[in-house]
């Protein structure tokens, strides 16, 4: 009975996939219309269920209240239980959720792949600004 009790109470404090940042929801108009700006865009492959990819979104919230420059990146979340298997992902070869692809005019500049360590989104918030 204890043991039913704390897995009740502990199912309370798991935070849930709301957006933590501002982030559009990817869909394949969406991605064409964005590939033809000049605008640094950002596609996070991530899943609601995985918790490495809640940490990558909160440390993307986290660089973005501490660096408001990172403003200026436009943020695509690419549902990976939807297009984990599409096309495209096949295309941009990304092979596992958790993934952060940085894309201008439609060109990968550089990836981030299942490091959810603060230091290292900085690092590439820092080369999508430079792009």
């Amino acid at each position: 009975m204890h043991r039913r009790m704390f897995l009740l109470s502990s199912a309370a404090l798991i935070p849930t996939m709301a957006l933590s940042y501002p982030a559009e929801v990817f869909s394949p108009a969406v991605w064409d219309a964005l590939k033809q700006t000049d605008q640094t865009v950002i596609l996070n492959y991530r899943a609601s269920w995985s918790l490495t990819c809640q940490i990558k979104a909160e440390l993307i919230e986290e660089a973005l209240a501490e660096n408001p420059a990172y403003g200026q990146l436009t943020f695509v979340d690419v549902d990976w239980d939807t297009f984990g298997q599409s096309q495209m992902t096949q295309r941009l070869r990304v092979e596992r959720r958790s993934t952060l692809v940085v894309m201008k005019n439609g060109t990968e500049v550089a990836r981030l792949v299942n490091e959810p360590y603060a230091r290292r989104v900085r690092a590439l918030l820092d080369t999508a600004l430079a792009a």
